[in-house]
């Protein structure tokens, strides 16, 4: 029998309460909306809803479902803040960030600089002084959490751009924190998410990179790959590969001369992500594992011997 499709919609409003469980960001909140008919209706939403803060105004995309304990929920698929226009939304957005602004003061802003007032907080903040009960400190407080805002919202722009699912930043956050460290972290090395991050292995990783633009002979993508067919040969019930294999099954995987891999498994067990032993070639994990059960065997022989 075919799988049901579920038909992807889209929703727009405030987002009234969030909770988040767990560290990748899951959890679940209240959404206000309005109808075909302009009434304003809440409804439950369930997902990774990744940048955004109660007060915002949010556009999600998703599909409907019945919980059998919660009834009618929308299963958020992603999440943005909605782009902060009209002053209603800006003075809700100032109101909810900034709650020792208020709405009166954030409204007064929104009146003084209208559409002129984002451009003025990014490139001559110091003109907010000019409205009564803005202090230096207040003034500092709305320059750092529209700094926050857009860090936020551009690191999700990228990390999309980049291939990855909003669940697979939840993942990311859930390894890392944050998303500032998330971006850190892949422009670093965007293999590190087969090592860190559930769910991801080579394959995926090397999806993520390639579209960042790690060319294809890049060091760091070449050593990945001498993990990843290591630990292919390991589910497949080898301990180690020999050398000369490995640079061949590599080199065939990745694209590139096996000249450019020889020089990468040195590097590899300089870091220790492998192990080299003459012409075997180990995964880190297994080396170690052969050798505990090395010294145990030891151990059980000499207790034998000193049984006897």
């Amino acid at each position: 029998m075919p799988a049901v499709r579920q038909q992807t919609e889209t929703l727009q409003g405030e987002l009234l309460s969030h909770r988040v469980f767990g560290g990748d960001h899951w959890g679940f909140g209240t959404v206000r909306v309005r109808d075909k008919g302009g009434r304003r209706r809440d409804v439950q939403v369930t997902g990774k809803l990744l940048g955004v803060r109660v007060g915002d105004q949010v556009q999600l995309e998703g599909h409907w479902h019945e919980h059998p304990r919660y009834g009618l929920q929308f299963k958020v698929r992603r999440c943005n803040v909605a782009e902060l226009s009209g002053a209603e939304g800006v003075v809700k957005w100032m109101a909810s960030r900034l709650p020792q602004l208020g709405e009166g003061r954030a409204r007064e802003l929104v009146e003084r600089f209208g559409e002129d007032l984002w451009d003025v907080v990014e490139n001559d903040p110091d003109r907010l002084l000019e409205v009564q009960g803005i202090t230096p400190a207040r003034l500092q407080a709305i320059c750092e959490a529209y700094a926050r805002h857009r860090s936020e919202r551009d690191a999700m722009v990228k990390l999309r751009g980049w291939g990855l699912t909003d669940h697979q930043v939840g993942q990311c956050v859930g390894a890392w924190g944050e998303l500032d460290e998330v971006l850190r972290r892949l422009q670093a090395d965007p293999y590190q998410l087969s090592t860190f991050v559930r769910g991801f292995g080579f394959v995926r990783a090397d999806a993520v990179a390639r579209k960042m633009g790690v060319p294809y002979d890049a060091p760091a993508r070449i050593r990945a790959g001498l993990e990843h067919v290591l630990s292919e040969g390991a589910n497949a019930g080898h301990v180690f590969v020999w050398g000369g294999q490995l640079q061949r099954m590599a080199a065939e995987l990745l694209g590139v001369s096996p000249k450019a891999v020889g020089p990468q498994i040195a590097r590899a067990a300089e870091e220790g992500r492998l192990v080299r032993r003459g012409a075997r070639i180990y995964p880190s994990r297994l080396d170690r594992a052969e050798a505990q059960c090395a010294a145990a065997l030891r151990g059980l022989l000499s207790a034998g011997e000193d049984a006897a």
